[in-house]
């Protein structure tokens, strides 16, 4: 079924063995990294896993990201945008950190963001394949069925069948990707269910979301693909995931983060399905998501539609090119369409699709009704928009009595759509509002680094006027002396500046001002050169709101010291 190994792929995997650190599994995980997380297989085997999370308020919440890529006329890629083409969805977690077990917390919990007691937001997580299911995972996984469908025994377990075991599972049709997962979480639940994971995990089990194994959603395979959390927004929708090489501020070539067909690239290698973990991570560590094995997810294929999905389901979705694709055709958000039937009438299989998997579980386990309920309650209210709304006069929430008081029947039924249509409208203005919230954070930020670097200048300047007046230079003198009263000028229309988005900010409610500024710290820390001091300014910015919220001023010469201190 395998090609044989050439002797160059057995020395380059024995290489990336001798890499690898000590306690790296050659089979099952040749290159472990911090915040590996893994699932037992029988025979002693392994599935590993990488967390992803988003800041989010709780279960309900969700962020909202780019999927696919905007084509250029011209560009390749341009004439199938109808399939892979920009468009706008909605990720979350289904995970929070006390859902997890023991081993698994500890392996997570130094990866996120440190909680301070008074963050409004909370990292919710999910867990995706670190690498494609292998040929040997799918053997030992659907041995298991016949037993644990009650005929016989569980199989005696037999030795790897050398490297060609770690290649990828591929020719299987979309069912036996469903039925492998289907197969392992049953095993999962009948012999280590104490290690999956559990959504809203409380004293009562059956109270919570049980975990188990499926295919990732195609919003989850994306976001991760990307980089999920460990980029930057920008980064986040480029063609191509960050490729970091030390010393370099340029990318990496792509063919050593994929596998790919790279003939026409001069290389003279020819294309095929090789070993997982042969290449590097990309930056939340999974790996081979360009190229090698295309991957099935769980929805069926839709449309892009004026910057959506589109309305009719199709065949079954494949993510992230294979082996035999040209460098210039594979991007991060690449995505296929294949028919679940062959013309035969038989499941439709592929030599060049496998499939990772995912941890999934309930999304509104009955231990989060409260939660879940808290929250949507709280969606669409107008008080939610800014502080000078009290709760007690939110024109929703007296909507809500009336609609409750009203004994007219066809008078509830109209009003309760009134309702509804006006909690969506603030919900959508609620969004966009957070949004303009965390720009604006930004972008305080970068002023207040501006004001930073015009003092700087102002004071080397200054400094030169008085060296040239030392020198007895007056032409120069006066020079320096025109340059700073230009520098003293844009000093205080920056500073202007500042103090305008000082009010600007008390236009925000202090939760979102608050929220936003969390992902905003986020944000900011991912930027390697300026990211630390603009972190600083942010939070000095955020303090000058709350100052100027409560005082309803701003003293100019206070917050300039306090902008320029050391």
């Amino acid at each position: 079924m395998y090609k044989v190994l050439s002797a160059t792929l057995v020395l380059s995997c024995l290489a990336s063995a001798a890499w690898a650190e000590p306690d790296a599994d050659p089979l099952y995980n040749p290159k472990p990294l911090k915040g590996d997380v893994s699932l037992p297989l029988p025979c002693d085997g392994q599935m590993v896993f990488r967390h992803v999370y988003v800041l989010a308020k709780g279960s309900l919440d969700d962020h909202e990201v780019t999927l696919g890529y905007p084509f250029s006329e011209g560009e390749p890629g341009y004439q199938q945008s109808f399939i892979s083409g920009y468009r706008r969805d909605y990720i979350n977690g289904q995970f929070t950190l006390s859902d997890l077990s023991k081993d698994w917390q500890a392996k997570v919990r130094g990866e996120l963001p440190k909680a301070d007691g008074v963050t409004p937001l909370k990292p919710m997580l999910y867990f995706i394949g670190k690498y494609e299911v292998t040929q040997r995972q799918y053997d030992l996984v659907m041995a298991q069925a016949p037993s644990l469908a009650g005929e016989g025994e569980p199989p005696a377990c037999e030795a790897p069948a050398g490297m060609a075991g770690r290649l990828p599972k591929v020719n299987l049709s979309r069912f036996d990707a469903e039925r492998f997962a289907a197969v392992y979480s049953a095993w999962l639940l009948k012999n280590h269910r104490d290690l999956l994971p559990v959504s809203g995990r409380s004293g009562n089990r059956e109270d919570g979301g049980q975990g188990f194994v499926r295919l990732p959603t195609e919003v989850e395979w994306e976001y991760a693909a990307r980089g999920g959390h460990a980029v930057s927004r920008q980064q986040l929708e480029a063609r191509l995931f960050p490729r970091p090489v030390e010393g370099s501020d340029s990318d990496g070539p792509l063919g050593d983060w994929a596998v790919f067909n790279q003939v026409s690239g001069g290389t003279g290698q020819n294309a095929r399905l090789l070993p997982i973990g042969l290449k590097k991570p990309n930056p939340i560590g999974m790996f081979d998501v360009i190229g090698n094995a295309a991957e099935m997810v769980q929805e069926s294929f839709q449309l892009v539609h004026a910057g959506r999905r589109q309305g009719t389901y199709g065949g079954f979705v494949v993510k992230g090119g294979n082996y035999l694709e040209g460098e210039m055709t594979l991007f991060t958000g690449m995505r296929r369409e294949y028919p679940l039937f062959g013309a035969d009438g038989t499941e439709q299989r592929n030599e060049t699709t496998g499939f990772r998997v995912s941890i999934g579980a309930l999304s509104a386990p009955r231990s989060r009704y409260k939660e879940l309920f808290a929250q949507w309650k709280d969606e669409g209210r107008v008080s939610t928009l800014t502080d000078e709304i009290d709760e007690d006069q939110d024109a929703t929430k007296l909507l809500d009595g009336l609609i409750a008081n009203s004994d007219d029947p066809q008078l509830r039924d109209r009003l309760a759509i009134v309702n509804e249509e006006l909690k969506r409208s603030v919900s959508l203005i609620a969004k966009q509002r957070e949004d303009a919230a965390g720009n604006l954070i930004q972008s305080a930020a970068l002023v207040a680094e501006t004001i930073n670097n015009y003092n700087i200048r102002l004071t080397n300047l200054r400094k030169s006027r008085d060296e040239a007046r030392s020198a007895k230079d007056e032409a120069s003198a006066k020079l320096f002396e025109a340059a700073m009263a230009n520098g003293q000028s844009a000093l205080d229309g920056a500073l202007a500046i500042y103090i305008d988005n000082l009010a600007n900010g008390t236009r925000y409610s202090n939760a979102v001002i608050q929220a936003q500024f969390q992902r905003t710290k986020e944000e900011l820390a991912r930027k390697p050169v300026l990211g630390k001091s603009l972190v600083t300014r942010a939070t000095l910015f955020v303090h000058h709101v709350g100052e100027y919220r409560k005082n309803r001023k701003a003293d100019a010469d206070v917050i300039l010291k306090q902008l320029l201190a050391p």
